[in-house]
């Protein structure tokens, strides 16, 4: 089972990583186009759909990340003070809800990711870029984010069976 939670961490750590310097690009536009609309009073129509579709990127293929990372926000008022093996059956149970959502949201994403590559589907704006990348990053991403749950329901099972969490 080790070698299995090891390849899935590793998934979650490079593509988190990888995806995280999409921030470059994304901090890139915006300053061509403060430069471009205050300086020279022209703005840039790509920008703001380039920045969008971007940052849409870092969002959504760095959530597996997130998840492995245990960073998203929750509301602890009584999680953080439970004992160790209560918090991971508390993790069992809010996964079933998890895993519902996720398999909601691949099947409808696939669906989309498909459409929209099968038809080569654009923005539809004046500058009219394609959008079938960022819905397939919706679909890639929820597999991403269903592994790093896997991984953590894992996890979460051998805590709330042996009481001990793993280093």
């Amino acid at each position: 089972m080790k070698p299995l939670l090891t390849v899935i961490d590793a998934i979650s750590e490079y593509t988190g990583r990888l995806f995280a310097y999409l921030c470059i690009p994304v901090i890139a536009i915006i300053m061509i186009e403060v430069i471009g609309r205050y300086f020279f009073t022209h703005p840039f129509i790509w920008s703001h759909e380039s920045m969008t579709f971007t940052s849409a990127g870092i969002y959504l293929l760095g959530g597996a990340y997130i998840l492995k990372e245990r960073g998203h926000i929750s509301v602890d008022l009584i999680y953080r003070y439970l004992p160790v093996r209560a918090k991971a059956i508390m993790d069992l149970v809010v996964s079933v809800f998890f895993f519902i959502y996720i398999y909601v949201l691949l099947k409808v994403g696939m669906n989309y990711a498909l459409t929209s590559v099968r038809i080569l589907e654009k923005s539809g704006t004046p500058w009219n870029p394609p959008i079938y990348p960022v819905k397939l990053a919706i679909a890639i991403a929820t597999l991403l984010i269903f592994l790093a749950g896997i991984a953590n329901f894992i996890r979460d099972l051998k805590v709330a069976i042996t009481g001990r969490e793993e280093l």
